[in-house]
């Protein structure tokens, strides 16, 4: 199995609203951002279900995505909400582990405790960055084998 962490693209900041943070949709350089490195994605990786958090800017992330994917299942969950535990991930890995190609999108610090968690090093000190694909491979023990952020993808047609 193929898991895809994929973190939210960048949201407008606190600072700039007011109202629930789940409530907080991305900034329209995420959007932008988001779609360009999103669009490149399809010749790296297959995806065939994305699960998506229920906070505003991480939906917007998984239907930019899904754009470039229009044939995956959607689902969103309350279990990928900010402030998620690697326990939560593991619930919705194992509720869809019929699939072979799956990308959860989420927030940090969350997703570096799940890659850390995963790949069986609690100690690891990992960020990732806005709408970055963290890659993991495996079925009960995971290993981390792949990393791709928006600006390495840049060159790439």
């Amino acid at each position: 199995m193929r898991i895809l962490l994929i973190r939210h693209a960048k949201a407008l900041s606190r600072q700039e609203w007011d109202e629930d943070d789940i409530l907080r949709p991305l900034s329209e350089d995420g959007i932008k951002k988001a779609r360009e490195f999103f669009a490149k994605l399809p010749k790296i990786y297959p995806i065939e279900v994305i699960i998506t958090s229920k906070a505003m800017r991480a939906i917007q992330t998984a239907k930019l995505l899904q754009e470039f994917y229009p044939n995956s299942k959607y689902f969103e969950t309350a279990r990928l909400n900010p402030g998620a535990s690697p326990l939560r991930y593991e619930e919705v890995i194992e509720k869809f582990h019929c699939y072979e190609n799956i990308a959860l999108v989420g927030h940090e610090p969350d997703i570096s405790y799940a890659v850390s968690h995963f790949s069986g090093c609690d100690m690891m000190q990992i960020h990732i960055k806005k709408a970055s694909v963290t890659e993991l491979v495996g079925e009960e023990s995971y290993t981390l084998t792949g990393l791709i952020y928006p600006k390495m993808l840049r060159k790439l047609h």
